[in-house]
C-alpha cells in the first residue's frame, strides 16, 4: 500500500501533546493572532480540521461568534472524548465527527471559515487537503492556519519520535504558492519569512 493511500495517525509523543494543557494555551495565542487579522463577514458555520480533544472548536465558537462549528479528526477516540467533554448547552452549536481532511464529507461552498491549528504538515497529501479546503469554502471565506516546517519536526531529535509524512514536505513558498494557485489571497498580518513556520490567514476570492 502506498503512503498516499494510508492515513497518518498520531503516535504516543503526539498524543502527549494533544492531551497537554499547553495545547490549548498555544491555540488561544493563535486565536488572538487570527482575530487580529480579521473575521469573515458571514459567520454562519466554521470547520476545524484535526480537532484533537475539541478545545479548539469551543475556542472558535466563543471567540469569533460562529453560529455553528463542525470539527473533525481521524482518531475515533478523540472524537468520542470531544463529544463527551462538550457541555450540553453547546451540543446544538458544535459537532464532532471522524473524518479525513483529505476527503471532506461536505458539499461545495459549505463553510465561511476553516481552521487549521498545525495539522496539515501531518497530512499525507497536503495539496489535496488544501484543494478540499478550497472546495468547501464559500467565496470571501477565510482559511486560518498555523503550520510548522521540516526544521522543527524532521530534525535529528524529533524525526525518530514523531510520525510525519516523509515525501513532498512543504516550506513557505510551496504552501503559499498552492494557496495562491487555488485563488486565496494571503491577508495582511500573516507572519511570514520564518524558516520554522507560519501563522496567518488567507481569504478566498
Amino acid at each position: 500500500m502506498s503512503q498516499h493511500n494510508q492515513q497518518m495517525l498520531m503516535n504516543w509523543p503526539e498524543r502527549v501533546w494533544i492531551y497537554s494543557p499547553l495545547r490549548i494555551l498555544f491555540q488561544k495565542r493563535e486565536m488572538r493572532k487570527f482575530l487580529g487579522i480579521g473575521v469573515p463577514q458571514d459567520r454562519r458555520i466554521a470547520l476545524e480540521i484535526g480537532c484533537g480533544l475539541g478545545r479548539g472548536a469551543g475556542l472558535i465558537y466563543r471567540s469569533m461568534g460562529f453560529s455553528h462549528v463542525i470539527a473533525l479528526d481521524l482518531e475515533t477516540i478523540l472524537v468520542r472524548r470531544s463529544n463527551h467533554r462538550l457541555k450540553p448547552e453547546l451540543r446544538a452549536n458544535i459537532n464532532f465527527l471522524v473524518s479525513d481532511a483529505q476527503f471532506l464529507p461536505f458539499l461545495n461552498q459549505s463553510f465561511d471559515a476553516v481552521f487549521n491549528f498545525g495539522i496539515i504538515h501531518h497530512v499525507l497529501d497536503w495539496r489535496l487537503c488544501l484543494r478540499e479546503i478550497d472546495r468547501v469554502m464559500r467565496p470571501q471565506g477565510i482559511f486560518y492556519f498555523e503550520e510548522i516546517y521540516p526544521p522543527l519536526y524532521a530534525n535529528w531529535l524529533f524525526r525518530r519520535m514523531l510520525r510525519h509524512p516523509t515525501e513532498d514536505r512543504f516550506y513557505e513558498p510551496e504552501f503559499l504558492g498552492e494557496l495562491s494557485n487555488l485563488g486565496f489571497h494571503v491577508m495582511e498580518g500573516t507572519k511570514t519569512g520564518s524558516k520554522y513556520g507560519i501563522i496567518g490567514a488567507a481569504i478566498k476570492r
